[in-house]
């Protein structure tokens, strides 16, 4: 896999709000905007480096981001089909559990 960097992590967390300003105030990270849509992130930190937090199910880690070309995402999307791995595509992503159930999300990144 030609990959790119880690783009984000994901979270549930059970209190955005205060979830948000632990970041805050803690780590220093900023949200790039603030909303109360459960399963939509709310994602703070720079581009390319980033945390998603979602509210929609129990606390803990959602998924692991991998950035990559939308033909390497390609690639992996037919590979995974040749080894008969189940897969769930949505937009620009394609997401998909390790052997212990942790999900990866790779995604295509624009030019």
């Amino acid at each position: 896999m030609n990959l790119i960097r880690i783009d984000h992590v994901s979270l549930d967390v059970r209190d955005r709000p205060a979830a948000i300003a632990w970041y805050e105030d803690v780590l220093g990270l900023r949200p790039h905007a603030r909303h109360d849509v459960p399963d939509q992130p709310v994602f703070l930190g720079p581009t390319g480096a980033r945390l998603g937090l979602f509210t929609e199910r129990p606390a803990g880690l959602r998924h692991v981001a991998l950035a990559t070309d939308a033909h390497e995402q390609r690639r992996i999307a037919a590979r995974l089909d040749r080894l008969g791995i189940a897969y769930r595509p949505e937009r620009r992503s394609i997401y998909v559990p390790d052997l212990d159930g942790n999900v990866l999300e790779v995604l295509a990144t624009s030019p």
